[in-house]
């Protein structure tokens, strides 16, 4: 079976200013719709908008260790 990559968008030119907040982004990543506190008011303001990405971004960490032991 053949492997296909999966090409993420880098996001970070356009999100950086909402650490911790939801935000709506355009279904190409390239414009934010709308943001806030909350899912569900980020939902309200995008209700009329049909296709859209919408998650919470993160601070930057660093990384997570992780141990098997």
């Amino acid at each position: 079976m053949e492997e296909k990559a999966i090409k993420i968008p880098n996001t970070l030119g356009i999100t950086e200013k909402y650490i911790n907040k939801w935000v709506a982004l355009s279904q190409d990543y390239t414009k934010v719709i709308a943001s806030g506190d909350t899912l569900s008011e980020v939902l309200k303001k995008t209700a009329a908008e049909k296709r859209k990405v919408v998650f919470r971004v993160l601070p930057k960490l660093g990384y997570a260790p992780f141990s098997l032991e």
